[in-house]
């Protein structure tokens, strides 16, 4: 598995967990409570648009020009440059 596939899957397999803990560490069920739900729905939903963000977001920045300028290209010296 390689570090691009194992950095999207943990932090799925972290709400899996923390969701499976919520649900089943209680002696009244959870997902009785409209609170459950509302909840559920805003972490998909966050998943969902983070994924969508990284895959439809700003394209990449193209390459930078190389700085071709007068001031780039010859470097004044001054006296303070010499006595160093």
């Amino acid at each position: 598995m390689d570090r691009q596939t194992l950095a999207n899957v943990v932090p799925l397999a972290a709400v899996v967990i923390a969701l499976a803990e919520y649900l089943l560490d209680h002696t009244y069920p959870r997902y009785a409570s409209p609170w459950f739900w509302i909840a559920l729905v805003a972490t998909i939903s966050l998943l969902v648009l983070v994924q969508v963000l990284r895959f439809t977001g700003a394209s990449k920045p193209s390459a930078a020009k190389p700085d071709y300028s007068a001031a780039s290209v010859i470097r004044r010296r001054s006296d303070s440059d010499d006595k160093g």
